[in-house]
């Protein structure tokens, strides 16, 4: 599988007008134009891709929190890793 900020990049590209190359992992989500619903669309969409629950309950300690590129595919090798770990 392809590394999970690439992927991420692709996805987040495809919701976006910007290309791949434009983003970074520091590239903030609210920078580029990424609005609530959008991250929702954008979740689903690294759901389905990765074969993961993104956790989006209200608790605090269980919810991930994401403003930059780079925190969604951080969050996602979290995920993976622990569901490998399993």
């Amino acid at each position: 599988m392809a590394d999970a900020l690439d992927e991420v990049r692709q996805i987040i590209s495809k919701h976006t007008s910007l290309g791949i190359e434009a983003l970074t992992p520091e590239t903030r989500l609210d920078a580029i134009g990424v609005e609530s619903i959008d991250l929702v669309e954008i979740m689903f969409e690294i759901e389905e891709r990765f074969k993961i629950e993104v956790p989006q309950n209200t608790n605090a300690g269980s919810r991930l929190e994401f403003s930059t590129v780079g925190q969604i595919a951080e969050g996602v090798r979290s995920i993976l890793a622990k569901s490998t770990a399993s």
